[in-house]
């Protein structure tokens, strides 16, 4: 069973780089199977993107590698120097790019709102520390 696809920065930056038209000779969407992508070349993957991008994909290829697999994806045979990789959940087209957008942005607003509550909550607390500093003041009077 595949792990479910959140919407990490991994994946989305992933997803970026292999719909990036101008990196297909690096890396691209597979021709035969839209929820794979194929590496053409590793070093260029490692000089040209895994070096210039965020360490959330890896440093390196081996590094890049173990993430895809800790991610849920699956290597696929292929030919020599060329690796592909599939994720049931991650494919090319405009749908999976408006639910990763969709799904971050909801995260976004779970995440703003369970701050908000622990701000209220906060909030509550000094209030009530407020009133019993109140209460003790009215006693002393």
């Amino acid at each position: 069973m595949s792990r479910k696809l959140s919407t990490s920065s991994f994946y989305i930056q992933l997803y970026q780089i292999v719909d990036d038209r101008s990196s297909d000779q690096i890396i691209s969407w597979s021709k035969s199977n839209t929820n794979s992508f194929i590496v053409w070349d590793m070093k260029k993957l490692r000089s040209d993107i895994l070096l210039k991008s965020s360490s959330v994909l890896g440093k390196n290829v081996t590094e890049f590698i173990a993430k895809l697999r800790s991610h849920g994806f699956r290597s696929v045979a292929k030919g020599p120097g060329e690796l592909e990789f599939s994720h049931d959940e991650f494919s090319r087209g405009p749908l999976m790019k408006k639910k990763m957008m969709v799904k971050a942005l909801s995260e976004s607003i779970e995440r703003f709102d369970a701050q908000l509550k622990a701000l209220k909550f906060r909030l509550k607390a000094k209030k009530a520390s407020l009133k019993v500093e109140n209460l003790f003041q009215n006693l002393r009077i």
